[in-house]
């Protein structure tokens, strides 16, 4: 299992580099021996480490099937806060490829998932910054900047998140800008 591990690090670490073909092998070399296992958390992990591959290569079709294996995955592991976060990938993705209604619908899902898990602090603030970004996008300003005083606020009662309550006031800042227009 440690071999999986020390793979499935190394693809992630690829994958941060750009180096997506390594990333790539690694992670399925990963995906085969959890597979072998039979340890399906790490099985998840790997589909979710592709599926940001497939995301950051802008081949969003291939993510989006693959987010939504992984997080049926997790789903039948009961990793709840995991399936929130493919939820928020699919967001992103569906974001990305303009079908901004399946966006919203998967922002809402996983917001909706982390209700749940309270002290999820920074994966709920990425979550409705992630959102308050679609709505950005959609021209819903009033929205968008509910989305983004809620991530700053989740943000600011969290310590170590400090540095994200400036993503928030940049992102506030671009929203006025945008406004102002």
């Amino acid at each position: 299992m440690r071999a999986a591990e020390c793979l499935l690090s190394l693809g992630d670490l690829y994958r941060m580099q750009e180096k997506y073909d390594e990333a790539t092998e690694m992670i399925m070399r990963a995906q085969k021996q959890f597979e072998e296992i039979g340890q399906k958390h790490g099985v998840a992990d790997c589909l979710q480490i592709l599926s940001r591959i497939y995301m950051d290569q802008a081949q969003y079709g291939e993510a989006v099937g693959m987010f939504s294996n992984a997080q049926i995955q997790y789903q039948n592991i009961g990793r709840i806060v995991d399936v929130a976060w493919c939820y928020q990938y699919l967001g992103r993705t569906y974001g990305l490829q303009g079908q901004y209604e399946k966006a919203k619908e998967a922002f809402t899902e996983a917001l909706e998932l982390l209700k749940g898990f309270p002290g999820e602090k920074y994966k709920i603030g990425c979550t409705l910054l992630d959102f308050g970004h679609l709505f950005l996008v959609m021209k819903d300003f009033a929205e968008a900047r509910r989305k983004y005083e809620e991530a700053r606020d989740i943000f600011a009662s969290h310590g170590q998140l400090e540095k994200y309550v400036d993503r928030c006031s940049r992102a506030l800042a671009e929203l006025d800008e945008a406004v102002s227009q």
